[in-house]
């Protein structure tokens, strides 16, 4: 699922400026050809084997998105803010894209188990006026190295003792996700320069050391992390223990210390910090086996750059399908909070979300609202409720209606006192459409209405709209 991430911004209205950028419109029409020619040509596509023979396996990938963007009465009418000049630019009409080509090799032993490596480039690229939150500019793109890991899996080696690829060692530039991205699943901020903030085609640590061993129904982690600059630099080190109840659900404990953070900057203020969280995942009621549930709670400690650090956050969410009826759809509701801080206290009480992302599991987790979670609030000083409708007319589309109700957990937005904690309610329609088996159709309209709050920090009070429409291709 696509979804971007990161900080806040500020107002006045001016007419709206239309940046454009031609090289950027023609790397744009580009993608999109590829994209298309996917869609039209997919039967032939596969992953490409390169090299099959003797233990060697050699094989080329290659992923590409293309994305249109529409705003309208951006921040509540107080106009989209460019977060590198200031200049507010009005509502905002944008385009991204990527490429990401990859190339994966192992070699398996006969008695030592199995040798990995892989590496993977990515390029971006944002047209227009550039994202509503301002992080991305037209011109904005970037061509890098996204993945570049090696590592060994046991395979068959301890199949007797401890099952099939028990053991996995791995060092590298690559990617790393406890759970459902709560709080580790992106480390690489796709912003500014980068482009593609929505899209968010960058998710690898840029150093990321992991022993990962699974004796089901036992598992775990022990996992080195370093992120990229635009999170400070930040260096953690932790271990992450699952237990696997078969047909039951999954039960995890999480325990990590930041190392050190290189800026003091937001993100620097985290150097020190504790995390301990524990967390349950699809927790299913043998006698209503259509009901499950989520749930977590986060506690941070320590002592950082900004002084002692007393945080915490939780959710919980229940989710019961229909499978009997039509479209066997779903509906879910979700309570979560994440805690925040007076603007005069002498503590660093606002949760730290660390490197949450656009999990898995769909559509708000943990990108909570296409305008609020990707624009205004970002899992910190915050409580909301969410309700989520979803149903399948058939087995390739995939319809989807979210609520939210977000309100402040102190009264103050990034440091602007506000005398109401209501900051806003939004509403998602999405659609999902999967083509064929290597590309996918996405589309979603969002608005937001402002509460108080949001009121009293943009200064205006207009519903804020927002168009979304995505073509990925993945073979």
């Amino acid at each position: 699922m696509f979804g971007g991430t990161k900080n806040g911004f500020r107002k006045e209205r001016i007419p709206r400026r239309r940046s454009e950028h031609p090289s950027s419109h023609l790397w744009i029409r580009g993608l999109i050809g590829v994209a298309a020619a996917g869609w039209a040509f997919s039967p032939a596509l596969a992953e490409i084997g390169l090299v099959e023979e003797n233990g060697v396996n050699v094989s080329f990938g290659l992923e590409a998105a293309a994305g249109y963007f529409h705003t309208v009465n951006t921040n509540f009418g107080a106009g989209r803010v460019d977060l590198r000049s200031g200049e507010n630019t009005g509502d905002a009409r944008w385009t991204e894209g990527y490429l990401k080509p990859s190339l994966n090799a192992a070699y398996g032993f006969d008695r030592a188990g199995k040798l990995y490596g892989g590496v993977t480039g990515v390029g971006t690229v944002t047209a227009g006026d550039g994202d509503a939150g301002g992080y991305t500019n037209s011109g904005d793109d970037d061509t890098d190295l996204e993945r570049l890991f090696i590592g060994w899996n046991s395979a068959q080696l301890l199949s007797d003792s401890l099952g099939e690829d028990a053991i996995d060692i791995s060092y590298g530039q690559q990617d790393f996700q406890v759970g459902d991205g709560f709080l580790i699943y992106d480390g690489n901020t796709d912003q500014f320069k980068k482009g593609a903030y929505w899209l968010a085609p960058r998710d690898a640590f840029k150093r990321a050391g992991l022993v990962r061993i699974n004796a089901q129904p036992v598992r775990g982690d022990l996992f080195y992390l370093k992120a990229d600059s635009d999170q400070d630099d930040t260096e953690l080190g932790g271990v992450n223990v699952e237990y696997v109840a078969k047909d039951f659900g999954t039960f995890g404990v999480t325990y990590l210390h930041v190392l050190d953070s290189a800026r003091p900057s937001n993100a620097g203020a985290r150097d020190g910090m504790n995390v301990l969280s524990l967390s349950v995942s699809e927790l299913t009621p043998p006698a209503v086996p259509n009901l499950s549930f989520w749930g977590g709670y986060v506690v941070e400690t320590g002592s950082g750059r900004d002084g002692k650090i007393d945080a915490d956050a939780w959710y919980l969410e229940a989710r019961y399908q229909f499978a009997d009826w039509p479209w066997s759809p779903a509906l879910s509701y979700r309570y979560a909070a994440f805690s925040g801080a007076d603007v005069d206290d002498a503590k660093r009480r606002d949760f730290d979300p660390l490197f949450y992302g656009a999990s898995d599991r769909g559509w708000g987790t943990w990108v909570q609202g296409e305008i609020t979670g990707n624009y205004l609030l970002f899992n910190s000083n915050q409580r909301d409720h969410m309700v989520h409708l979803t149903a399948s007319p058939s087995e390739r589309l995939n319809l989807g209606l979210l609520y939210y109700r977000f309100f402040l957990d102190k009264n103050n937005y990034y440091g602007t006192p506000v005398s109401d904690d209501h900051f806003n309610d939004e509403v998602n329609l999405y659609a999902d459409w999967t083509i064929n088996d290597y590309a996918s159709l996405s589309a979603v309209y969002g608005v937001a209405f402002p509460g108080a709050a949001a009121e009293q920090v943009f200064g205006d009070d207009e519903p804020y709209h927002l168009l979304e429409i995505a073509l990925s291709l993945t073979f």
